[in-house]
């Protein structure tokens, strides 16, 4: 079973901070239990030493061997009380030549007798270790009950920091086209502060994005209902008018066909690029590109296209650059008289550069109302002006960039 609160982030937090502050506690849990133990050894080991010694000084008045009887050493009115409140268990005296060398598990104390051997004292860990032991529990016990209280609290006070982001994530679900969105949050740390305010941008943004898609194609839609309308009215007319030569038909019908299909290129060759980051751009290496990229239609119609000699550069989105400057070439090479010249200029001190073609026998230019809707619609983002002239033997169209970087 997957419970919905496992894959909350300030359950996850939390946890991690307690994990975190667990591993702290057991540390020191660790330590605090050796460090108890060790001082515990060393208190017996001194009261072990007070009880040799006054057993040496007041009660032993002979001297002892290792055959000597010990017994009466445990009887000692004052040793039973020394030890009555320590930690030593199952005592032992023995008497050695040399110091006795404590085995595992022995705590050993020695005291030298005036006779050259030593009395030593014996005891185990028992009652160190369920004292130390007693004192580990209680003290875990006191660690757990403070880690659940600090995860208690981290989660009560991650919950009230992270409420702006519920409200934020709120918002945004609700959010929709119809109104400005609100990104304005009650008291919101700084970090969920500049997501709210990234949020607000991006969907700026969207707005912004959508009300230019929404205007372009209903421009769109709105021209494109005029040759479709032509279309069908020929077609009725046709079939309807005997004295419509099929001739006459077809040559209309290929002219209404090749007017939807510069309507709909004006509508398609663009796609958005709002997010493009923008570069340096060089005007005249990308009108090279583009001369190569259209050759086949320049030899097609024998024309005679010219680079221009001076350059300079700009700083804008390189495919939607890319995209105009194809899109108003294209347009002046298919409308350009066959055997004609296509003049491309440039000036670098004005940070122009234009298009100028003689017109043919078509007439469906890039000035038309869809081609001119996207050039303003551009003409910011890319940052420049532009003017297009028009005559019955040339057309021109000049853009001048303001986002000038340098000349050359």
């Amino acid at each position: 079973m997957k419970f919905r609160w496992a894959g909350s982030l300030k359950i996850k937090i939390s946890l991690i901070f307690s994990i975190l502050i667990a591993i702290a506690f057991g540390l020191n849990w660790m330590v605090a239990s050796e460090t108890i133990r060790s001082e515990k050894v060393a208190d017996l080991e001194k009261v072990l030493k007070h009880v040799l010694v006054e057993s040496a000084e007041e009660y032993i008045h002979t001297s002892l061997t290792p055959k000597s009887d010990l017994a009466f050493l445990y009887s000692i009115p004052h040793t039973e009380m020394v030890l009555k409140d320590s930690e030593a268990s199952h005592l032992q005296f023995i008497v050695t030549q040399e110091p006795y060398i404590s085995k595992k598990n022995e705590i050993t104390v020695a005291h030298t007798l005036s006779n050259g051997y030593h009395l030593n004292i014996l005891s185990d860990y028992e009652k160190v270790d369920l004292s130390v032991k007693k004192y580990a529990q209680k003290l875990l016990s006191r660690y757990l009950v403070s880690l659940l209280i600090i995860l208690l609290i981290s989660i009560a006070l991650l919950d009230y920091y992270m409420k702006p982001l519920a409200v934020l994530a709120k918002k945004t679900r609700e959010w929709n086209n119809q109104k400005s969105f609100d990104y304005s949050l009650d008291n919101p740390g700084k970090e969920i502060e500049e997501v709210s305010y990234a949020f607000s941008t991006l969907i700026h943004r969207l707005e912004i994005f959508r009300s230019k898609e929404a205007e372009l194609f209903q421009e769109a839609a709105h021209e494109l209902k005029t040759p479709l309308a032509l279309m069908r009215s020929r077609l009725d007319v046709y079939e309807n008018n005997e004295q419509y030569q099929k001739s006459q038909f077809i040559e209309d019908l290929g002219n209404d066909i090749e007017r939807l299909t510069s309507e709909l290129k004006n509508v398609l060759f663009l796609e958005s690029s709002d997010f493009e980051e923008a570069s340096n751009i060089n005007i005249a290496d990308m009108l090279k590109k583009l001369q190569t990229k259209m050759a086949i239609l320049i030899q097609r119609k024998q024309l005679t296209l010219t680079l221009p000699s001076e350059t300079f550069s700009i700083v804008a989105s390189e495919k939607l650059l890319s995209k105009v400057l194809s899109a108003l070439l294209e347009n002046a090479i298919t409308y350009a008289k066959e055997e004609s010249m296509v003049e491309i200029g440039c000036d670098h001190t004005t940070q122009k550069i234009w298009i100028e073609n003689s017109i043919g026998d078509e007439k469906y230019l890039f000035s038309s109302k869809i081609g001119e809707k996207m050039l303003k619609r551009l003409s910011h983002e890319l940052g420049f002006d532009y003017i297009s002239t028009q005559s019955e033997a040339y057309f021109r169209i000049e853009l001048v960039f303001t986002r000038f970087v340098q000349g050359a």
